[in-house]
């Protein structure tokens, strides 16, 4: 039976430590100095990171590691987990190191096959994209293996109130918010705003870290509570479970809006060159900035533009 999987403390939570030293080495294996699979896995070793398991790093299970698509939070499809919290690696990340090594030889027990294909990097996931029907959030993923890339709503389950009858191809999808937010930026003083938008961005991102590092209080209050007899064991649960989602929400807004604080265009005078170059990582964050949440509707019937299926909801001010 396979163990944890170095870098996660359990299912999309990560173990901090693990996971630094994983960055460490996926940012060394992409760098543009050249640097040897090996000289990576003695760097890593000397610097005390370890395997789940407290074993020091070899090649193969380093390489297997880092090309497990749950290193980017992705099944084995490409597809990501649905209440996969955390992330060791980027989507980008993790296709540029597959781009590059490809699939490894050899593996060590607990980490997994790798992604036979390249995975699909989306532009809107992550609380960006929500369902134009019942406002749940859209998750990305291929109605089959080979299937085209989509969002669509989630299935309806005992946890997730969602009506699972909403989706869009990624390209139309994704096509269409470019053109959106290009055209917003375009719109004489919208750029003057973006300076304010990232310093409430850095406040909100300073308060929400300050609110999960005390997830851990929170908890421990509940149980205390519960266990004086103050909380009777229905409403403790609910108060744990509300807590939990809390926390996991938090987390989402947390990582969606990090990726926001480095964006820069003061320099940038071409905005569609800039678009049609820039990383996926790179437009995803400038969509974060000035769209607040776009929401999906449903097709109807017949020919129609994928721009009238958008409801986008912006950032700046209109």
């Amino acid at each position: 039976m396979g163990g944890r999987l170095t870098g996660y403390a359990s299912t999309g939570v990560l173990h901090p430590h693990e996971a630094k030293g994983l960055r460490i080495a996926a940012s060394l294996l992409l760098g543009e100095s050249p640097t040897t699979k090996a000289d990576v896995v003695r760097s890593i070793n000397m610097q005390g990171y370890r395997t789940a398991r407290g074993s020091e790093w070899r090649t193969s299970v380093l390489m297997r590691t880092l090309l497990n698509p749950r290193m980017a939070g992705l099944d084995e499809d490409g597809n990501p987990i649905d209440g996969h919290e955390e992330a060791v690696l980027t989507v980008d990340e993790r296709n540029r190191l597959h781009a590059k090594y490809g699939a490894p030889e050899s593996a060590e027990e607990g980490d997994g096959p790798a992604l036979p294909r390249e995975a699909y990097d989306y532009l809107a996931t992550g609380g960006l994209s929500a369902c134009g029907g019942c406002q749940h959030t859209m998750v990305g993923a291929r109605v089959t293996g080979e299937g085209a890339p989509s969002y669509r709503c989630p299935s309806p389950t005992d946890s997730a109130q969602s009506c699972g009858r909403v989706r869009m191809t990624a390209e139309l999808l994704e096509t269409a918010l470019g053109e959106e937010v290009l055209a917003e930026l375009m719109r004489p003083g919208v750029r003057d705003q973006l300076g304010q938008i990232q310093q409430d961005i850095r406040d909100e991102v300073a308060r929400l870290r300050v609110h999960i590092q005390g997830a851990n209080q929170r908890f421990t209050e509940l149980g205390d509570l519960h266990g004086r007899g103050l909380l009777v064991k229905a409403a403790f649960l609910a108060a744990q479970k509300a807590t939990k989602q809390d926390l996991k929400d938090s987390r989402s807004r947390l990582r969606l809006l990090e990726q926001i604080e480095g964006v820069d265009l003061g320099h940038v005078e071409d905005l569609v060159a800039w678009w049609n170059n820039a990383p996926q990582a790179s437009r995803r964050a400038l969509v974060a900035l000035v769209v607040e949440r776009v929401y999906v509707l449903p097709s109807g019937h017949g020919p129609h533009d994928p721009h009238e299926r958008l409801n986008i909801v912006w950032r700046t001010k209109n």
